[in-house]
């Protein structure tokens, strides 16, 4: 088998089982070495560490696969997917939902795979070379051991280009409704996994929306990035007493109204409108507020201009909130740590001229996990403000 040396004094990572090395911790390689390709991974001296795919076209040029001895087949990736589904069924966190991740990239150790379940309709995402190039396996092993109703591709993740891909998405199994309806904690939401952001739904806010319904009751509610209603539908099963939806997507807008009104709640406002216009020029009688906008950057190049979006939209929902008002504010930008979102929120507070205390912080659920080896996995983070 073709292999990567390491330079000295590179490997303790690799020895810590994080599975991403960068170009810069390779010494040269062993044979002729094709993008995509498994390859060994050796230190300094020749020892091996393990496993992983190659691409010279990414600055991690190798994600790990297996750390020691076991080498790469079918076998073992089957055995990972039974692992990965094993951890979610038998802990209680999703007995009262039908649709979950299923396979979480590097927090299942199957980094550049992404599975999620929609009422048994599959999705699944090959989000680098390394996995696109076991494709076939992988989709094999998911219909062996699931046996799905079918299984939608959505390859159409921007990191895809950063490995010389190009998108895909289609139907690989079965049939894949238009329409699909799952449920969550007794709520029922339409989702359209061929054409809606993600997936088709955020199944990582599923924990947020379960806290947004425990204080919801008696407030009035403002849902910014609303997207299909998830946040909504949750505010009015808690009780809200009024919510008001804004989007830039008439369309996810009309599903929003649809998730409303077959949850059995009357129809609220929801207006399609930029987030940052509607902020600077509205008055804000709300009392419970979130944000939840898409990820402001895709590399560290543009982190600053992604603070600066973060803390315009804080910024003015705190200094126009009423009193008493509580904000859930997320992000969900991997390149913008809890630390650095905290500091963000701090910074909109101080110059909004508003005293505020963070009751809660918060990342994805369960069915999201982050290895214990690669903090890196951590992208979702949300803050509990409440402003006096």
């Amino acid at each position: 088998m073709n292999a990567i040396v390491l330079k000295k004094g590179k490997e303790k990572p690799v020895r810590n089982r994080h599975p991403w090395i960068f170009s810069g911790a390779i010494s040269r390689l062993e044979g002729k070495i094709s993008d995509g390709e498994i390859i060994a991974v050796l230190d300094a001296q020749s020892a091996l560490l393990g496993y992983g795919y190659y691409n010279s076209k990414s600055q991690i040029c190798v994600r790990m696969l297996s750390f020691g001895s076991r080498e790469i087949d079918r076998d073992f990736l089957a055995l990972l997917v039974r692992n990965a589904v094993a951890r979610r069924r038998t802990l209680p966190f999703h007995a009262d939902t039908d649709a979950l991740r299923l396979i979480n990239a590097e927090g299942d150790s199957l980094p550049g795979l992404v599975l999620d379940d929609y009422a048994g309709h599959m999705v699944v995402q090959f989000m680098t070379l390394g996995m696109d190039r076991l494709r076939d396996d992988i989709l094999s092993i998911i219909g062996a051991q699931l046996q799905p109703s079918s299984i939608y591709e959505r390859s159409d993740h921007a990191g895809r280009g950063l490995e010389g891909l190009s998108e895909r998405t289609g139907q690989v199994s079965g049939t894949t409704p238009d329409d699909i309806v799952i449920t969550e904690r007794g709520m029922k939401f339409h989702v359209d996994v061929k054409r809606g952001q993600k997936t088709g739904f955020f199944l990582d806010q599923r924990d947020n929306r379960a806290l947004v319904r425990s204080l919801a009751r008696g407030r009035r509610v403002l849902n910014l990035f609303a997207y299909t209603g998830g946040f909504a539908v949750a505010a009015l099963a808690g009780g809200a007493s009024q919510v008001i939806s804004l989007d830039s997507s008439a369309d996810a807008l009309r599903m929003l109204a649809r998730n409303i009104e077959d949850n059995g709640f009357p129809a609220q406002e929801a207006i399609a409108a930029d987030a940052f216009l509607f902020l600077r020029e509205r008055s804000i009688e709300s009392n419970l507020i979130i944000i939840d906008p898409p990820s402001f950057t895709k590399s560290r190049n543009a982190v600053d201009s992604a603070c600066r979006g973060y803390k315009e939209l804080n910024l003015q929902a705190i200094r126009k909130c009423p009193s008493g008002a509580l904000l859930l504010t997320c992000s969900c930008s991997r390149y913008v740590g809890m630390d650095l979102f905290q500091k963000i929120v701090f910074g909109a507070a101080a110059d909004a001229g508003r005293n505020a205390v963070m009751l809660s912080a918060l990342h994805h659920p369960a069915d999201h996990p982050v290895s214990l080896f690669h903090p890196e996995g951590h992208y979702l983070k949300s803050l509990l403000i409440h402003v006096d």
